[in-house]
């Protein structure tokens, strides 16, 4: 059982975040300030977008979780015309669910801090795909020199997901952040001094899919087939060279089927029939571990926590009754 007054330990991980930041420093370029002024002469604060003469539309997105980190931005291929600290009003920070992912919910008089990304519209219509298990509203937010603003941010859709801890990683993803971006420090420091979390695992502690057959191996090709789009093949993912396939959906009537039909329907898009293990390396983003660089660039002990990930994931009561391991990927395919 997790420790409930475990907080997060922001210092391992700044080395590694540094170096990560460098990468993509390096790989950015940044806009110019006459663009950024061009843009913003069309700003209307009552609105969440603004839209230029030419038709170019732009999105006031405020970040609340992972978002609020640049390589987060970054590795999903977000890139903000402009960023700034503020506040949300009349809203509070919780976090849901078994993975402990952060949400929004109304609390009149209650403020809490995020981040203000500029994005181009089609941006945020790839935010809202890789949000699936979010909606987009408005909320009304203020930035530090009491300029309120009208933006989008995410709520989580399924509404009977429980309040719960956050894990260690993810809060460092948040905080990390918050820092880059210079929210204010009474904030950084009420998550990290107030807000519990899951802690991270020690790697001699991380569990591994074990309960499959040893000798069966299955292609590349094979595990692409059972991408989800073929209604007679069931939907497979592999982790770290392990093949797990979806069982199927519970009832219609069942209360976890409007959960699981979200959770399908993003892994059948982002993840079915493909090797995760560097997709995951770049989605859920752990700072303790430099950016890597291609494919290749994953240490071991990243991949197994990547697969202790999953094992947790996908044992938790949410999930257990809906997959099963199968098999492993022919160690002669590379992984991808």
């Amino acid at each position: 059982m997790a420790n409930s007054l475990h907080r997060l330990n922001s210092l391992s991980s700044h080395d590694n975040f540094k170096l990560s930041c460098d990468i993509i420093h390096s790989k950015l370029v940044s806009p110019e300030k006459s663009f950024i002024d061009s843009i913003l002469s069309y700003n209307n604060f009552e609105q969440p977008e603004i839209i230029l003469p030419n038709g170019q539309q732009f999105c006031w997105y405020f970040a609340i979780g992972s978002m609020t980190n640049p390589i987060s931005l970054y590795l999903r291929g977000i890139t903000s015309i402009t960023s700034y600290p503020a506040k949300c009003l009349d809203y509070k920070i919780v976090f849901r669910g078994h993975a402990g992912i952060a949400d929004i919910e109304i609390c009149p008089g209650a403020e809490f801090d995020g981040v203000v990304h500029l994005v181009p519209s089609e941006q945020m219509t790839h935010l809202d795909q890789i949000e699936c298990f979010y909606h987009r509203i408005m909320i009304k937010c203020i930035d530090y020199q009491d300029q309120s603003h009208i933006a989008y941010a995410y709520q989580i859709k399924v509404n009977n997901q429980p309040i719960s801890l956050p894990r260690e990683r993810y809060l460092d993803v948040i905080i990390k952040g918050c820092e880059y971006y210079k929210v204010r420090p009474e904030y950084i420091n009420r998550l990290i001094n107030e807000q519990s979390v899951i802690p991270r695992k020690k790697p001699e502690n991380f569990q591994l899919f074990t309960d499959f057959p040893s000798d069966v191996y299955y292609s590349i090709e094979a595990l692409q087939k059972h991408d989800g789009r073929d209604p007679s093949l069931p939907l497979w993912i592999c982790i770290n060279g392990k093949i797990l396939e979806y069982t199927g959906l519970p009832p219609n009537d069942h209360p976890d089927y409007d959960f699981q039909r979200s959770y399908y329907t993003f892994l059948e898009s982002k993840l079915g029939g493909r090797e995760v293990t560097n997709i995951i390396a770049k989605t859920l983003y752990e700072p303790l571990y430099k950016l890597p660089l291609n494919d290749e660039d994953i240490c071991e002990e990243h991949r197994a926590q990547i697969e202790d990930y999953y094992y947790n994931t996908l044992s938790s009561s949410e999930h257990q009754t809906y997959w099963k391991s199968i098999g492993r990927l022919h160690p002669l395919n590379k992984l991808s």
